[in-house]
């Protein structure tokens, strides 16, 4: 079927259409991928900054743990009474700004549990038994017991017998 001379602008123009469609779409693309991985960066970041406040949850909570401890009840002392040292008082606001300048946030302590002395042994400890299991005598086998032969028993067996 030949061509007419009239179709090829209409055809002209749907392959510019096709290709300025195909370019929309793509920018589309673009755009989602772009959008897509600002959402993975807030998502990071404020993922980040849960575990932050969770560790800086659980160190105060270690923290108070620590300093709660069950105190007696003392006698009231007679003498001199006490002086009380002057309280002084911090300027709040600037440390607040100046918090909220700093971008990078300082990381909090691990809470570090001291480790149980009955297992943990030093590597001096376990060098010193290592080279003196080395140098000491190999451990000896008991003497293997000797079994007569009797020339009655016909199988060359040991013979067991009840007590």
């Amino acid at each position: 079927m030949a061509m007419k001379k009239a179709m090829l602008p209409f055809l002209k123009s749907d392959a510019e259409k096709g290709a300025a469609r195909a370019d929309a779409a793509k920018q589309q693309v673009r755009a989602a991928k772009a959008a897509l991985k600002r959402a993975r960066k807030l998502f990071k970041a404020a993922k980040k900054s849960a575990k932050q406040a969770r560790k800086k949850l659980e160190a105060a909570a270690a923290a108070t743990r620590r300093a709660r401890k069950p105190s007696r009840r003392r006698p009231a002392r007679l003498g001199k009474p006490a002086v009380k040292a002057p309280v002084v008082k911090a300027p709040a606001v600037k440390a607040a700004k100046k918090a909220s300048i700093s971008r990078k946030r300082r990381r909090v302590p691990k809470v570090r549990v001291p480790a149980a002395a009955d297992y943990l042994r030093s590597a001096s400890d376990v060098a010193k038994s290592v080279i003196e299991r080395l140098r000491s005598a190999p451990p000896t086998l008991p003497p293997a017991p000797v079994i007569p032969a009797d020339p009655d028993i016909p199988n060359q067996s040991p013979e067991v017998k009840p007590d």
